[in-house]
């Protein structure tokens, strides 16, 4: 029971620094203070400084890792696939679509972990460690998060698309795509079918 309520509690402080991380990018972006150039150089100083924790205690870095990463994923894991997904995100699409998009991953992905752990029951049909109520209520939270930028019509169907692919564990040669890459990219496009049709 303590174990679990670690993993709880290590899942919600995880998560809430994804939100805050989410919710700062999407304003900057909408501000134009930000854009792919922002994004660029902070991915790679992260993966740099992710590599060199692997070996070496850095100040502030360490303690971040120690306080906020699972401990049997690579240092910043999720950081760095985070902004990797709002990079491509910036690069790829038009900026409503961009911020809808950043939007999506931020809220979809996290409230579907945490309401998950929390008020899950039903095991997901396509993904066994996942739980419908989790899902059901990430494309819920993606698909408001994702309404502030874009229309209801456009974001309710991204976010649950979005969602339901991030479900199967997509794989590409032969290692998983992480959530945090794959929810953006799927999300805008959708919404830029959407816009076409």
């Amino acid at each position: 029971m303590v174990g679990m309520e670690k993993s709880v509690s290590l899942e919600i402080k995880r998560q809430a620094v994804h939100i805050a991380v989410g919710i700062a990018a999407a304003f900057l972006v909408a501000k134009g203070v930000v854009d792919w150039k922002f994004f660029l150089p902070v991915l790679l100083a992260g993966t740099a400084l992710s590599f060199v924790s692997v070996k070496k205690r850095l100040p502030v870095v360490s303690w971040f890792l120690e306080h906020f990463e699972r401990r049997d994923s690579f240092p910043g894991k999720g950081a760095l696939f985070l902004v990797a997904g709002m990079l491509l995100a910036v690069l790829l699409f038009e900026r409503s679509i961009a911020l809808a998009s950043i939007m999506i991953v931020t809220f979809g992905d996290s409230i579907s972990h945490v309401s998950g752990k929390l008020f899950g029951k039903i095991r997901h049909p396509l993904n066994k460690y996942k739980l419908v109520e989790g899902s059901i209520l990430g494309s819920a939270a993606a698909a408001i998060g994702a309404a502030f930028f874009v229309q209801w019509q456009e974001a309710v169907p991204a976010a649950a698309i979005a969602m339901i692919v991030e479900s199967f564990e997509l794989k590409f040669r032969g290692m998983a795509v992480d959530d945090n890459l794959l929810i953006p990219l799927v999300a805008g496009l959708v919404i830029s079918v959407i816009r076409v049709i």
